[in-house]
């Protein structure tokens, strides 16, 4: 093992940071880099912030917790790969991720214009709330936990996310984001690499993964947390794994630039992926914005379904049945017959085309009942909130769903809250969406068909 010169270091890194870089030489060559400047503060439930210390010892406990992590995973893991599973539908599912754009501005975009005569253009796909953090944590565990804001916020390892599901089910995921320095880096944000201005930057609100602690303490796990330039070295290299999020940096996801420079460079994108040769096999694209711009409205944003997946008879068509982020974690438990988390993915819908290929549906789409007054545009009451008198714990999931893969709860999830089974949850499976007046109802776990029978 060596340590890098300074002058390797990436540019990326923020002028207060202070990186360390190591090559392992053996068994298989290996990069890292971790930032030794100190961590961000971090915004945590009431409980836990008061049990924990967040003092320098701390932070010197974190840092070198996580580069063990990594470089025992170098030494154990850089040779293992996943095998290849094919899903009901689909065998790739690639998620690519705007920034703060109305719907109907972008469906007037002449690139999103020419997608969508290859794709499905979702007419009611929803984001879960304001700003853009909270969204992209429930796109990848299946709930926001009252997160309001976009500071660095850590949630605790007892919750569960996708990469539990495709872990379980043995799938290869990597997630890429734009400007991102290394997977040790837990900065706030990175120095853009295109022209030196912030403008350019990697945020860490974008990047949901490195905020759970199931991830972002896994040396293997972490890893997979990787660059744009990495994206762009698996698709030439035929490489891409079968679940992968992709975020770019500020400026081409249309934050500091324009709707059209941020169309453009996802069109580009989406023509290297379906390029032939890139993904053998059936790939899903979902092409979508974290929030829309005006924070007043139910929070309705462009959702493009792509790929080689689609049949022709569907392309160039719209759906309107309503979906929220967490039809994401839906799609994927359908596709490839995973459990569920216990969260709102357990009631979300499934990308409707996926059902009409399907020979068996157990659990079909359906409105939320209040889908008249559903208001994504506000944040229900949670762990996470900014305001301590809207703070909440975090709730248990619900052990006794069954989701859209024909599964009950992740059986990870029920080791790692059994001792919760008998407490109130507000995860009913009913699909309610919030409408930024009525907080969600604690009930008694149960499963859709008990909670039928009880009201």
């Amino acid at each position: 093992m060596a340590a890098a010169s300074a002058s390797d270091a990436s540019s990326t890194y923020p002028s207060a940071c202070h990186p360390i870089h190591l090559l392992v030489i053996y068994p298989s060559a290996c990069h890292l880099s971790i930032c030794l400047s100190s961590y961000p503060a971090i915004h945590e439930p009431p409980r836990q912030q008061a049990a924990e210390n967040n003092g320098a010892s701390n932070t010197v406990a974190m840092i070198m917790l996580r580069l063990s992590s990594l470089l025992l995973t170098c030494l154990i893991v850089t040779s293992v790969s996943s095998e290849f599973i094919p899903g009901r539908t689909f065998d790739y599912f690639i998620s690519i991720w705007l920034g703060k754009q109305n719907h109907e501005h972008v469906v007037n975009d002449p690139h999103i214009a020419e997608l969508r005569t290859q794709g499905i253009l979702l007419t009611s796909y929803y984001a879960q709330t304001h700003p853009s953090q909270p969204n992209y944590l429930a796109a990848i565990a299946g709930d926001y936990f009252g997160l309001d804001h976009d500071e660095t916020v850590r949630v605790p390892i007892n919750v569960s996310t996708v990469v539990d599901l495709l872990d379980w089910r043995g799938l290869s995921w990597k997630a890429y984001f734009e400007d991102l320095p290394g997977p040790g880096y837990m900065g706030r944000a990175s120095d853009g690499v295109n022209s030196g201005s912030d403008a350019w930057q990697y945020v860490r609100s974008h990047n949901p993964f490195a905020t759970f602690d199931s991830i972002n303490l896994n040396g293997t796990r972490l890893l997979n947390l990787q660059s744009l330039a990495d994206l762009h070295a698996d698709v030439a290299a035929s490489a891409v794994p079968q679940y992968a999020f992709v975020v770019p940096n500020l400026a081409n996801a249309g934050r500091t630039t324009s709707l059209a420079h941020a169309t453009s460079w996802a069109s580009s994108l989406v023509a290297s992926l379906l390029a032939p040769g890139a993904l053998p096999g059936r790939s899903l694209i979902l092409l979508t914005y974290d929030e829309a711009a005006d924070a007043r409205r139910p929070n309705r944003v462009t959702g493009l379904l792509l790929g080689t997946a689609l049949p022709r008879a569907v392309r160039g068509t719209t759906d309107d049945t309503l979906y929220t982020h967490c039809a994401q974690l839906a799609s994927l438990q359908f596709n490839w017959a995973t459990p569920h988390l216990g969260r709102y993915d357990a009631a979300a819908n499934v990308f409707q085309f996926l059902l009409d290929l399907a020979s068996r549906v157990l659990v079909p789409n359906r409105d939320p009942p209040n889908r008249a007054a559903v208001n994504n545009s506000a944040s229900y009451p949670g762990a996470f909130a900014a305001d301590a008198a809207r703070a909440r714990r975090i709730p248990p999931p619900n052990l006794r769903l069954a989701g859209a893969g024909d599964r009950g709860v992740l059986d990870h999830v029920r080791d790692m809250w059994w001792l919760s089974a008998a407490d109130d949850t507000p995860y009913d499976g009913s699909g309610t969406l919030y409408d930024a007046v009525t907080e969600p109802v604690y009930r008694p776990q149960a499963g859709a068909e008990e909670r039928h029978e009880q009201r």
